[in-house]
């Protein structure tokens, strides 16, 4: 099989190599000619849990050449519907995409091939971009894996076949309900990326505190009400899933339960983690704010749930992407927030 990794950002470089150490036939695809270069002529190097340095091919997206049978995008879901329109010309009738990108970016493949040739899915590790051909792990190697499943829901040997792939990266679960999936990644994404992004800090500096984390319970609970009125029965993944059983409070006790018994044991194997949306914004570029917390609050809107605290972070992070509040003293955004009432 032939396959485009798109996006070989900071978790697209770690799962390109391993796939490519795999022995697949697979090319990292990615528009920082620095970062290629450096791979090309150094191999990609990944640090921190996992010492590899691994022999890759990676191309600029205007090299991609013929078509290949399977397009991996990692790219941020701004810049999703170019890349795509870009790759039309590289893909055969039976190309399939394969989006491992926050949001729900489905939606987004949608206009661009049929639904039986969509796969989605979410990686269950963090990582962090260092330099040129370089990526850090910031998670146990233990957590290297991906949840993943057809937009349709049948597993097939289409999907098989690329689990076979995305198992040189970790463990692999596939799953008959994708938007479970999407939805509990979204959860994910919406608390510990955003709350940190807003903070300018690495996740365990959340975790230590107890204002913070309870922004992270009351961001969480609008996530848990909106996906239960959707209907719809999240996901399992790396251990967390936003059920109102889990995550649901009506007194300062049953919010320490919360944050105490569940919040913090699940999430303390990823103290080092740099939110992906801060990483965006101290490089000075757009972040996905509007596709994360952006989705929770339209969606809230939709169902008529109030979605203050996604609301106060959609608008704390486009002002720091915008330059309207310093980076340097974002942690003081926590009363911005704890304004809200978080007892």
């Amino acid at each position: 099989m032939r396959i485009a990794l798109i996006g070989a950002g900071a978790i697209g470089t770690i799962a390109g190599a391993l796939i490519s150490k795999g022995g697949e036939d697979i090319v990292l695809v990615d528009s920082y000619k620095d970062h290629v270069d450096a791979m090309n002529n150094r191999g990609a190097t990944i640090t921190g849990c996992l010492d590899e340095n691994i022999p890759v091919k990676a191309i600029l997206p205007g090299e991609m050449d013929g078509v290949y049978d399977l397009i991996i995008t990692l790219t941020k879901q701004t810049g999703l519907v170019q890349c795509l329109e870009e790759v039309r010309k590289n893909m055969h009738p039976g190309t399939m995409i394969l989006t491992l990108q926050n949001g729900i970016p489905e939606d987004i493949a949608c206009g661009f091939v049929s639904r039986d040739r969509i796969m989605g899915g979410g990686v269950e590790f963090s990582a962090t971009f260092v330099s040129p051909g370089v990526s850090r792990l910031t998670c146990a190697a233990m957590s290297l894996g991906v949840t993943f499943g057809s937009l349709e829901g049948p597993v097939d040997d289409r999907v098989r076949a690329v689990g076979v792939i995305l198992s040189h990266i970790g463990h692999v679960k596939i799953t008959t309900n994708l938007l479970g999936v999407r939805y509990s990644k979204l959860t994910d994404n919406s608390v510990f990326s955003a709350i940190p992004t807003a903070l300018n800090c690495e996740l365990g500096k959340v975790l230590d505190n107890d204002d913070a984390m309870k922004v992270v319970a009351h961001a969480g609970r609008e996530a848990a009400r909106i996906i239960a009125r959707m209907g719809l029965v999240s996901e399992v993944i790396f251990g967390f899933q936003p059920t109102l059983e889990n995550l649901d409070f009506n007194s300062p006790e049953e919010m320490k339960r919360v944050i105490d018994g569940y919040w913090r044991p699940i999430y303390s194997a990823y103290r080092q983690q740099v939110a992906s949306m801060l990483q965006d914004i101290r490089k000075g570029i757009k972040c996905e704010i509007n596709f994360i917390n952006g989705k929770f609050v339209d969606k809230g809107r939709e169902l008529g749930i109030a979605t203050p605290y996604m609301s106060k972070l959609v608008e704390i992070i486009t002002k720091l992407q915008d330059k309207v509040l310093p980076l340097e003293s974002a942690w003081d955004n926590l009363e911005s927030l704890r304004a809200l009432g978080t007892d």
